[in-house]
Order: structure tokens, then C-alpha cells, then sequence
């Protein structure tokens, strides 16, 4: 697909997991079956289907996606195989500023897009993606990367960046940030979890813990301008 031609790699590394595509489930006398064996079985809301082994390192999509808003399993599948190398999916804003990552988060319409483009209008900012990121820790350290699925957005990069910030938008007649408080409350609900496997879940759990321990989390209360920009940026960057 057109919108991850920029994420392929020419490096013969190994892979971490193995996806393939079928159309359709084959079918005999009016019987459709999936001729692969697998440990996992995922349904989507529309009546496709992903199968995969037991450490999720090879899955099949039943289903072939013509957009990135196709790819829902398919990123339940990564999330899942990504569970153990200590990788996260947040539903988020990216920006890399002064070579850091800002993870701008929170519920859907909070303005997390529009924080991301007052940053690249007032201060130069590079948005990698306005609709989700990865979050991995690697050796005590957290990075944030840009994914071909980018939503409604209309940014896509294929960057990475140490993590500067994990910031909670709330709108507000006033703009203001403070360190965030009851953060698994605040945060928790916009990291991508695989409930569908207990390990995996634990995983991403332990992940998720050593994140909230490890990375400045914010709450930043405000509007969409040029204030709320630099309020955030001398406190992030202090």
C-alpha cells in the first residue's frame, strides 16, 4: 500500500513477525475454513478474521486492508508481538523538537493534533504522526516512533525520538501545566492494550508501569494558541 512506502526498510534484519494476507477464507461445499493452524483468533467489527501462533511472531489476516483505517487487527496482532520487547501503542500526537519526542495525549477531539501544529507553527516542530505512536523502552530508556496509521491525520513520518514528554491535553479558558496525578487513571485509557492475551496484557502492564516511573508526565490544561505552546515547552524543556 502507497502509505508504507515510507517505512520499508532495505535492511535484511531478522523479523520480529511474519504477516501475511489472504482475500478470503477458502471455501468447500459452502464451508469456509482457514487452512492454517493457530493459538489466537481475533474477529473484527466487521466480520474479518486474523489468526496467529502462540508468541504472535506469525499471524494471517483474512482480510485485505486497502486503507490504513483497514488495519485495525493487524495492529491488535502488533501490539501484541510488540508486548514483548517492551513497546506500547498510544493514541497520541508526535512531535520531535530540539531532537526529543512530545507525546500530546487524550480523549478523541481534545485537540491533540492542534497542539502538535501550534508547536510546528510557533517553534519549528516536526509532527511525525497526529493519530498514534509507539512507546518502547530500550536499555532504561523510552523512545517514541511514527507508524504508517496515522487516523484522520494527515502526518505520517517515519522518525523516532528519546522521549522528552508524555503530556495529557484538557481544554481550558486558562492555560496552565503541572505534573500529571493519577496517572494510570489519566493515561491508561489511550495506551492500546491486547486484553485477548493474558501475556501479552502482563507485558504491556509491566511496560506501561516502568513508563509512568521513568518519563515526565504532564496534564496541560488549554487553548488552542501560542500561550499554551510556550507554557508547555518552558516547562518540558526547563
Amino acid at each position: 500500500q502507497d502509505f508504507v512506502k515510507n517505512f520499508i526498510s532495505e535492511k535484511h534484519e531478522k523479523a520480529v513477525i511474519k504477516l501475511s494476507f489472504n482475500e478470503k477464507l477458502s471455501e468447500c461445499h459452502s464451508v469456509q475454513y482457514a487452512d492454517c493452524s493457530s493459538d489466537h483468533f481475533l474477529r473484527g467489527a466487521f466480520g474479518d478474521i486474523l489468526l496467529a501462533n502462540s508468541d504472535w511472531s506469525e499471524a494471517t489476516s483474512f482480510c485485505l486492508p486497502k486503507s490504513d483505517k483497514d488495519y485495525a487487527l493487524v495492529l491488535a496482532a502488533l501490539c501484541s508481538r510488540f508486548s514483548y520487547f517492551n513497546t506500547l501503542l498510544v493514541h497520541s500526537s508526535l512531535i520531535v523538537y530540539q531532537g526529543k519526542g512530545i507525546i500530546f495525549t487524550g480523549k478523541s477531539g481534545i485537540g491533540k493534533t492542534t497542539q502538535a501544529e501550534l508547536w510546528n507553527k510557533y517553534k519549528g516542530a516536526e509532527i511525525v504522526n497526529g493519530d498514534k505512536a509507539f512507546i518502547r523502552e530500550v536499555d532504561g530508556k523510552f523512545f517514541a516512533y511514527g507508524l504508517p496509521w496515522k487516523g484522520s491525520s494527515e502526518y505520517c513520518l517515519n522518525k523516532s525520538a528519546e522521549i522528552a514528554g508524555v503530556v495529557v491535553l484538557e481544554q481550558s479558558e486558562t492555560n496552565r501545566i503541572n505534573v500529571l496525578e493519577n496517572s494510570v487513571e489519566r493515561l491508561l485509557p489511550h495506551i492500546f492494550l491486547p486484553h485477548w492475551d493474558k501475556l501479552c496484557l502482563a507485558k504491556a502492564l509491566d511496560t506501561f508501569d516502568s513508563l509512568i516511573k521513568n518519563v515526565p508526565l504532564w496534564l496541560l490544561e488549554c487553548r488552542p494558541d501560542e500561550e499554551a505552546v510556550r507554557v508547555a515547552c518552558e516547562k518540558i524543556f526547563r
